[in-house]
């Protein structure tokens, strides 16, 4: 992503641009709250317009209140057309949730708002999978050039595609027992005990990336993933300090399809000999005095 400092910029540990934050897409309400608006309406609907039929009753005269029940109802059906079609009941990504299609926006979805609700339904709750403590392997994702990427697709394919692609990386992350901390718009922040479920887990999301989203009209999908192991202060769901700067600097630095580890994930993680590290090269971080070597997971 070739303006990643807007997405996942780590200046400060309070800073509003801090690694990644909630957000993304403006998203139209999910189902469940979609349902309990619903019933509220309609809560409201019946008294109010039997009174008024109470009113008519004692006045007389022509069947006034007509006009305020079948407008009314009008607006109260358009409430409950997109609950009873279906929108936001599906979701992609792991543990028990189902995919709606890859490449493809969930039934009913019309717009972009809709696709984007769909988007931030995904995301699992962050009770469900506990938080490593002290010593954590952070690992960033983000698409290659996907400002330029979503000028060609326009905003509706684009968030899509970003269907696919969040599917994909919570899959992975779920399967390698992963714990997703932030995401926004295609970039990802995710925490791990253990470093060679990291480096295995990123593996696994460029192998999926590769085959279902190798082959696109507007070019291949590349993500970028960099992964760093240390210290990092823990502050309820959110992870804060110089690793975790760190493991987004190295995020900077990776090309599209390419997986980039520091030096202590390689002395971590090579010792079994089942993952291997090539393309050993110095880099300088912005932000941080010195250089960094990394290696590039083969």
């Amino acid at each position: 992503m070739s303006t990643r400092s807007a997405v996942l910029t780590l200046p400060s540990p309070r800073s509003p641009n801090s690694a990644l934050g909630h957000g993304g897409p403006r998203a139209a309400r999910p189902r469940g709250a979609m349902l309990k608006s619903l019933k509220v309406h309609v809560a409201i609907y019946l008294p109010v317009n039997l009174l008024l039929i109470g009113m008519w009753a004692v006045g007389g005269g022509a069947f006034w209140p007509v006009w305020p029940i079948l407008g009314w109802g009008l607006a109260v059906a358009c409430h409950a057309a997109p609950i009873l079609a279906g929108v936001g009941s599906r979701t992609c990504g792991p543990a028990g949730q189902t995919m709606a299609g890859l490449g493809h926006a969930p039934d009913g979805a019309t717009s972009a708002d809709q696709v984007g609700a769909t988007i931030e339904g995904q995301r699992p709750s962050i009770q469900s999978v506990a938080a490593p403590e002290g010593t954590v392997t952070i690992l960033f994702s983000d698409i290659e050039a996907s400002t330029a990427l979503n000028e060609r697709l326009g905003d509706l394919r684009w968030l899509e595609l970003l269907l696919t692609h969040h599917a994909i990386v919570r899959d992975q992350v779920h399967a390698h027992g992963g714990y997703e901390v932030k995401a926004q718009g295609d970039g990802f922040m995710v925490a791990f005990a253990s470093a060679r479920r990291a480096v295995q887990c990123a593996r696994a999301i460029q192998r999926a990336i590769r085959a279902h989203l190798g082959e696109q009209p507007a070019g291949p999908i590349r993500v970028r993933i960099g992964l760093h192991t240390g210290e990092a202060i823990r502050d309820e769901a959110d992870f804060y300090g110089k690793n975790v700067v760190l493991a987004a600097r190295i995020t900077d630095h990776a090309r599209g399809g390419e997986i980039l580890a520091s030096s202590v994930v390689k002395q971590l993680t090579e010792s079994a000999g089942d993952i291997r590290f090539d393309n050993e090269r110095e880099i300088e971080l912005d932000g941080l005095d010195g250089t960094q070597t990394v290696f590039r997971v083969a």
